[in-house]
């Protein structure tokens, strides 16, 4: 656990080095492009850079919370489990759809997320979780559609109740 969040404030760090690779860039094709395009070179290369950072920062937490939840999930007896995690401004978006099981044992399961969640690292960085069961792999494209949709609309039903409020 440890070492992902090393591996996470790293990147964090070194993608500023993007600043300075774009500047010598920068530097070593202007004599050879010139000005326009030593600087569009320069900015892609630096923001290339950050990008393949900030990218790589995202696989790795994302690698681990799906890990994490696996196996918490694992010890519960669920292993048919398919996760979906996706980032956001506001925190990560985490689906986690359970193959064959009952009403009640995804409750179980419920529980067991919720409990990991909890006792991790990346809590204050999960936003919305998802659990929905599904009798087989075929139904995860649907599921994931209505979930879509049932995201949206509470998304305009908090943005609605904040122009109430902010107004009112």
């Amino acid at each position: 656990m440890e070492k992902i969040e090393k591996r996470i404030v790293l990147l964090s760090r070194l993608k500023w080095l993007g600043l300075l690779l774009g500047a010598i860039m920068c530097i070593f094709t202007q004599p050879r492009f010139g000005d326009i395009w030593s600087v569009i070179l320069g900015t892609a290369a630096g923001v290339g850079f950050m990008f393949i950072c900030e990218n790589e920062k995202k696989n790795i937490i994302c690698d681990h919370v799906a890990d994490d939840l696996h196996g918490a999930l694992e010890k519960q007896g669920y292993r048919d489990v398919v996760f979906e995690i996706k980032i956001m401004k506001p925190g990560m978006i985490i689906r986690i759809f359970t193959i064959g099981t009952s009403e009640e044992d995804t409750v179980i399961c419920n529980g067991a997320v919720v409990r990991q969640i909890s006792r991790s690292w990346y809590r204050e960085k999960v936003w919305i979780t998802q659990l929905v069961s599904v009798r087989n792999e075929d139904e995860i494209d649907d599921t994931r559609k209505a979930l879509d949709d049932e995201l949206i609309e509470d998304f305009k039903k908090m943005k609605e109740e904040k122009k109430k409020n902010g107004k009112g």
